[in-house]
């Protein structure tokens, strides 16, 4: 009887821990940055952590976002979706072959929730360029750069779509005092070129 005590609690600490059973809280940063994606006019998405489980150092970390009306948005999520609308329209085969043959890299920054809105900016690495191209057939590089952890970076080939809008990548024109805009259902989207970097606004 008492073994079979020790057990049952045993299970129910388990599953009380994260890693065991369901994740951890969400935890939101103390200091938020300032590329982090819009889910609204003026309103940008609150980043925050949450442990989802533990690897053999220690707890597993994962980031989420919080929108302005408390709905989570896993990021790994939106990336799925992303590459799934890019395979569907053509352009992920692009962009995986423009990467296998010339090392052509792209980066996509999540700069808009609700809708999503996606920056699509390629450049070229040399550091890949030399290495086989047979290894870069097979490297899965370009799905990972699906993130909102960045602002994009400026250059004249910028390109933006949107998986929930139906947009397809479209080039960003750029007016001569360097902002470019992007008309969404419910306001607008602002680039800002500031050096070799772009800012976000939506209002």
């Amino acid at each position: 009887m008492a073994s079979q005590r020790f057990w049952i609690v045993l299970v129910l600490l388990c599953f009380s821990m994260t890693g065991c059973g369901r994740p951890g809280p969400l935890v939101i940063d103390k200091k938020q940055p300032d590329y982090a994606p819009w889910c609204g006019p003026n309103r940008r998405v609150q980043i925050g952590q949450r442990v989802v489980g533990q690897v053999h150092d220690g707890p597993k970390h994962r980031q989420f976002l919080l929108d302005d009306t408390g709905k989570e948005h896993d990021p790994e999520r939106i990336a799925e979706q992303v590459w799934a609308y890019l395979e569907r329209t053509g352009d992920a085969r692009k962009i995986a072959e423009a990467f296998g043959k010339e090392a052509y890299v792209s980066t996509m920054p999540v700069v808009s929730i609700n809708p999503i809105v996606v920056i699509l900016e390629t450049h070229q690495d040399a550091a890949w360029l030399k290495q086989p191209r047979e290894m870069a057939d097979k490297a899965w590089y370009w799905r990972a750069q699906i993130q909102p952890n960045s602002n994009p970076r400026f250059s004249d080939g910028l390109q933006w779509f949107s998986s929930e809008l139906k947009q397809k990548p479209t080039r960003l024109e750029f007016s001569k005092s360097g902002i470019a805009e992007i008309a969404l259902p419910n306001g607008t989207l602002k680039l800002i070129r500031e050096g070799d970097k772009c800012k976000t606004m939506r209002e």
